[in-house]
């Protein structure tokens, strides 16, 4: 996803992953803060993807969607009243060998329907994404960094955009007794 010039989102980015701090002379490592601004404009925009990816989601289960090299898989986990969890994962065509190590892990979102957003809540069966985000201590025994729960939401901004610019629906069509 590109980040329009002249928004501080680059900066901010940089100076997280770095930890240098312009405003602090460079050497200090600042203490890191959720830029929050972004963090919803990145699950606002995830939840409007996966509506995409997903019509229908009140008396659907599952999609299916072709895409360069494999396939996408997005299944309902769980639903309520407000809120819905879906799993995310991709697959290799059958045949094509050595492909796998490619594969994304699977990933779990859970969509608010209230405020219409999405968030990744576990990484290949792994969650909370990020911890508790209380009393954040590094090395941890998950190796998280502050930016975990960001980044993954970032990432799976990426992975729909990519889903949706090249991704196909998967469908059996019926004509007669002839399946194509």
């Amino acid at each position: 996803m590109a980040v329009p010039a002249g928004t501080d989102r680059n900066k901010t980015a940089v100076q997280a992953r770095t930890g240098v701090n312009k405003e602090t002379g460079g050497g200090a490592k600042a203490r890191y803060r959720v830029d929050l601004s972004n963090y919803h404009a990145d699950c606002d925009a995830n939840y409007l993807r996966l509506c995409k990816l997903m019509p229908e989601l009140a008396s659907n289960q599952c999609w299916r969607y072709q895409v360069p090299g494999g396939f996408l898989e997005v299944a309902v986990l769980e639903r309520s009243r407000y809120t819905t969890e879906v799993s995310l994962q991709a697959s290799a065509e059958p045949g094509s060998r050595g492909r796998n190590w490619l594969r994304p892990p699977p990933i779990t979102v859970r969509l608010y329907h209230d405020a219409r957003m999405a968030e990744v809540v576990a990484v290949d069966g792994q969650g909370p994404v990020g911890g508790d985000g209380l009393n954040f201590s590094y090395p941890n025994s998950a190796m998280h960094n502050e930016d975990e729960r960001q980044q993954v939401n970032r990432y799976l901004s990426e992975w729909l955009a990519h889903c949706l610019a090249n991704g196909r629906v998967d469908v059996e069509l019926t004509f007669g007794d002839r399946r194509r």
